[in-house]
């Protein structure tokens, strides 16, 4: 499914560089979210990067065409919680030590928009169609996404992390949602880097899901994870 494309995390002070500069094309040239003047130096980095773990998707010459960082507990605040109202969040079920934060999700433009596959944030309309296996579930899935998303499962299976919270435009959070990835809203829409809403997803509810509804798509995801994280289904 991602024979293009690899994945790993990002532990080189040269590939992190690098995921700064890809964060700052998308969001500043491509998506004017950001000022061109607060950043000189053509990186987007704030105070969390040294709480994340980061990741990169490379393409067959090794080039950095998407990343995405997971902030972690150790993070005095997390940015939904710095951004958004109150957050509709039981505390006394749901202990600040067992979330992380899916953040800076940002892929090249170069792979956003093919004409053949259309957006990687949006599904297409035939994606609506939960077709079940083989070759339509190769089509359907975009290996960009999918493969960062991987790579922050394992890092929070390794690290004890049960739950993902997350700041998500409407199409990406469609796109999980159709391949089993169940986010439940906890605030309203904010304007953040573009109008997000901030979503909580529990892994545990995350992997019966993808598991009943596509097992192929649960397998991918549990390539290169060691046996004794996998869950007991």
């Amino acid at each position: 499914m991602d024979e293009k494309f690899s994945f790993h995390p990002i532990t080189q002070p040269g590939e992190l560089q690098e995921a700064y500069r890809l964060r700052f094309q998308v969001y500043c040239r491509e998506c004017n979210f950001i000022k061109e003047s607060d950043y000189p130096q053509g990186f987007e980095t704030d105070g969390y990067d040294e709480y994340s773990a980061h990741f990169g998707a490379f393409d067959l010459q090794g080039r950095m065409v998407g990343a995405v960082r997971l902030i972690l507990p150790p993070s005095p605040r997390f940015p939904i919680e710095e951004h958004c109202p109150p957050l509709e969040i039981d505390r006394n079920l749901i202990s600040r030590q067992s979330c992380a934060e899916v953040s800076r999700l940002t892929i090249s433009k170069l792979y956003r928009r093919r004409a053949q596959d259309g957006l990687y944030y949006e599904p297409r309309v035939e994606d609506k169609r939960v077709e079940d296996r083989g070759s339509s579930f190769l089509r359907r899935v975009r290996p960009m996404a999918f493969g960062l998303y991987r790579a922050m499962y394992h890092e929070s299976k390794r690290a004890g992390i049960r739950y993902w919270l997350a700041l998500m435009e409407k199409g990406l959070w469609k796109l999980l949602h159709i391949h089993g990835f169940v986010f439940r809203p906890i605030g309203p829409e904010v304007e953040f880097l573009g109008r997000v809403k901030p979503y909580l997803g529990d892994l545990r509810d995350l992997e019966t899901g993808v598991f009943a509804k596509f097992p192929q798509f649960y397998e991918y995801f549990m390539v290169g994870l060691e046996v004794e994280l996998r869950p007991k289904l």
